[in-house]
């Protein structure tokens, strides 16, 4: 349960207003999807009023206190602390996170630009913030798999979430960044609780963003002869794509020269690869039989 009141979605805070996380928030950089371009102004990024529901930014949390914690890497800004001047926080969702031994809630918001700057400006600033650093379990990255039962997806009416249940569990699997994880842990658990339409996801901007932005990550860096994997991303791809306008394209270009999130080890790639065929074999079995 919080013991925090959930705000508006869209609220605005120039001060810390709890404690809020980030794992790896001084070592990693960030990617295509913590930011929007503006294309109005080259080289510059898009930046938001208060109260915007619609910011884009690098993704942080609020944990609810029955979070585990064990000796994990993860930073975290005080409750109280101002953020300079261009920055605030900008809630968007209350995640759902299955963790043992219960479903336990977080808050999340996004750290986005009040005012024009660049991609570098915008990335010193949020490195520069003044993160302390914290033990917290929830940064997900001893997790080596999500939490499924077999009656997950018993109700969930629409084939496209089906197929969104699984992809979370292939991205959980590949990717190498702890946020990721906890956004594919959200999505999964979202998926398995409420199960909602297509419909519903498109409703969720925040949560559609945060697809999205998974999505087209793992096209770029799946292999041709995933066909049926390939024909997933592709399919709710071009349909978030046409409800929103984003620009799956936009990866290649904005990926260059950064760390890949999808580099991790083989054995990392074996287990996503044996995964994504034993998805494929359940999906044949329960849903087309």
């Amino acid at each position: 349960m919080f013991t925090i009141v959930e705000p508006e979605i869209g609220s605005t805070f120039t001060q810390v207003p709890w404690d809020v996380h980030r794992p790896n928030a001084i070592l990693q950089d960030l990617y295509w999807a913590d930011y929007r371009l503006d294309k109005t102004r080259p080289g510059y990024l898009r930046y938001y009023n208060v109260g915007d529901k619609h910011a884009k930014g690098v993704s942080c949390f609020v944990p609810n206190e029955s979070l585990s914690k064990e000796n994990t890497p993860c930073y975290f800004l005080p409750r109280g602390t101002s953020l300079p001047e261009g920055l605030a926080f900008f809630y968007t969702h209350k995640m759902k996170l299955r963790f043992p031994p219960d479903i336990q809630g977080a808050l999340h918001f996004v750290i986005a630009p009040t005012i024009p700057m660049t991609n570098e400006n915008y990335e010193q600033l949020i490195r520069n913030l003044d993160w302390k650093i914290c033990t917290l379990k929830a940064s997900a990255e001893r997790m080596s798999e999500l939490i499924s039962f077999g009656n997950d997806l018993y109700g969930v009416e629409d084939f496209r979430m089906k197929k969104l249940y699984w992809l979370m569990e292939i991205w959980h699997a590949q990717t190498t960044y702890a946020m990721d994880r906890l956004r594919a842990n959200d999505i999964h658990t979202w998926i398995a609780l409420n199960k909602p339409s297509f419909e519903d996801l498109i409703q969720h901007e925040s949560r559609a963003y945060i697809v999205f932005s998974a999505l087209a990550q793992m096209n770029v860096s799946t292999p041709a002869s995933q066909v049926t994997e390939s024909k997933y991303l592709g399919d709710i791809l071009g349909e978030l794509e046409d409800a929103f306008g984003w620009k799956s394209t936009e990866v290649g270009r904005s990926r260059k020269n950064k760390k890949d999130d999808f580099s991790g080890n083989l054995n990392d790639i074996v287990f996503a690869l044996v995964l994504s065929m034993i998805g494929y074999i359940l999906i044949q079995i329960f849903f087309f039989n």
